[in-house]
Order: C-alpha cells, then structure tokens, then sequence
C-alpha cells in the first residue's frame, strides 16, 4: 500500500513539473531578409501600448538596452526605426472543481452543487514588438513574447510591474537575439 501512495505521488508530481514546463514563457521573431539591418542607425518609439505606465517604462527601457547594444542611437526626430509595441493582458475564467453533496431531505433529496466553487483568474501577457522602417513605412523586425502570468493586473500598477519585470526584460532579451545585427 505504502509503495502505491509513493507511486502515486511520483505520477501526480510529474504530471505537475510537466504542466509547469508547459506553460513557459514562449517567444517568436522574425525579419524581412531582404532588408540591410546595418543601415539603421536610429530608432524612436513611436506609441506605448501598455495601459500600466510602470510596464511601459519596463518595455521602453529593455527595447532601448537592446537597439543600443547593437549600435543604434534613440532620437527624439527623424529616425531611421519606429519602436511599436503592444502589450496585452487577456482573462481566461478556470473552475478547478465543484463539491457536490447529497441532501437529505423529505422535501428534497439527490445531488446538489454547492454555491463555494473553487475559481480562479488565469491571466496570460502577450507582447508584440515591431520594428518599422520609418522610410518604407513598413514593417521589418517583429518580435511577440507569450507568457503566463501570476495574477490578474491589480490596483497597484507598481507592484504589478515588479512581477512582470523578469518576464518582460528575459522575453525581450530573447526575441532580441533573433535581430540580425548582433550585440557589440
């Protein structure tokens, strides 16, 4: 008996890591082949599209470390490169179990779903970074980091912010070292 429950334990938990793994952070990137990257040489953002102004500072700062590490300057007019991005926070609805209970009852009696289910929020973060040529008014790099979140965006944008920092600053590090103008 001893020897099932470990058993048991052991599927249960492996079963556990291997959602966990699943649910990594996943990152794409892509750019036009066709383009000369080494003719940029400036880059601005062009809007912010996060609605917390904390995580917009994070995107703006972990974009900027990665244009600037390849030898790209920000300007304020003029650029060869317009930043855009978009963040996006989606909600997904997940009941995990509904306890039922017999009632005995002469009036009533059978199966009856209590009014304490157990929910909670599954909040997934998209971010898409593009890279246009301001000239060609066109799109040439674009990179997406996908990721599962830890809760539902709060009150306290800042406190939100610090949660999503790694996430944000790891994702756009990755997405980066897809740009065809390596790190200098």
């Amino acid at each position: 008996m001893k020897s099932l429950l470990t058993i048991t334990a052991l599927l249960i938990l492996s079963y556990a890591l291997n959602s966990t793994v699943a649910q990594a952070q996943k990152t794409s990137a892509g750019y036009d082949e066709s383009v000369n990257f080494s003719t940029f040489k400036t880059f601005k953002f062009d809007k912010s599209g996060a609605r917390n102004p904390f995580v917009n500072e994070l995107i703006v700062a972990a974009v900027e470390r990665e244009l600037t590490s390849r030898g790209l300057t920000k300007v304020d007019s003029e650029p060869d490169l317009l930043v855009v991005y978009l963040a996006a926070v989606g909600m997904d609805l997940r009941v995990a179990n509904v306890p039922f209970y017999h009632v005995v009852n002469p009036a009533y009696s059978g199966m009856v779903g209590s009014a304490a289910q157990q929910m909670w929020d599954v909040t997934s973060g998209t971010l898409v970074v593009d890279l246009v040529d301001a000239k060609a008014e066109r799109a040439v790099f674009r990179g997406s980091v996908v990721d599962v979140l830890q809760r539902a965006p709060s009150a306290n944008a800042a406190a939100d912010a610090k949660i999503v920092s790694k996430p944000i600053n790891n994702g756009i590090a990755k997405i980066f070292k897809k740009y065809p103008i390596k790190k200098k």
